[in-house]
């Protein structure tokens, strides 16, 4: 099938107009993406499906306030992927720390180690990701968009609406951050795994993550 070559904000007008196929279509454009940074926040599949699904039903239920950067929605959709990605493992930390509040047998399996021996099996840094969790939100956006996407911090600064002088402050502020944890080599040489195997619904260009730096 030709690919459409319509831009975000003319599909999501028609979208919002009660075309359902132009929201199908960017979609598909993006579910892959979206898929990818999902992953690279959790590391787990089925929890990237589900975020992929939480962020378009985010994008549909606020579909009168998207913003869109040289008629893009990718940037806007990053941004609501970080924010979903960030509160599911917020949830999953605090009910790793409600289960091992619960009495266990003595030979019961620790399910803090397996999770640390999952992760350690990744090709993500645990120090990048530690470093990462040390900075607040909106500098977390910022990084997200400029150093993982390669976004410039104009297109940064429309997607995030807010002063171009913002998106400099808090990316120096993330920097700083991340050398003191990381030292003079902030990031692995390696990219951010991709996950282990793609699921169907984001077959269209899944693949690995780009290379941070």
């Amino acid at each position: 099938m030709e690919q459409d070559r319509r831009s975000d904000s003319a599909l999501w007008l028609e979208a919002t107009s009660g075309t359902e196929a132009a929201f199908g279509v960017v979609y598909d454009r993006y579910r892959a993406r979206i898929f990818r940074r999902a992953y690279a926040q959790v590391l787990n599949t089925a929890d990237a499906e589900d975020i992929v699904a939480m962020v378009f039903l985010e994008a549909w239920r606020r579909r009168r306030s998207v913003r869109f950067v040289d008629g893009s929605l990718l940037p806007w959709l990053l941004i609501v992927t970080t924010n979903v990605s960030l509160n599911m493992r917020r949830s999953a930390r605090r009910y790793d720390r409600l289960l091992a509040a619960v009495p266990r047998g003595p030979h019961a399996v620790d399910p803090s180690r397996e999770v640390e021996e999952r992760i350690d099996g990744e090709r993500i840094s645990g120090r990048l990701r530690s470093a990462l969790e040390r900075l607040t939100l909106p500098e977390r956006r910022v990084v997200d968009l400029c150093l993982v996407e390669g976004y410039p911090l104009s297109d940064a600064a429309a997607a995030l609406d807010v002063p171009i002088g913002s998106v400099k402050s808090r990316l120096s502020r993330a920097r700083k951050k991340l050398k003191e944890a990381l030292g003079e080599s902030p990031w692995p040489e390696s990219g951010v795994a991709g996950p282990p195997e793609t699921p169907r619904s984001a077959t269209a260009s899944a693949g690995d993550m780009e290379v941070l730096g």
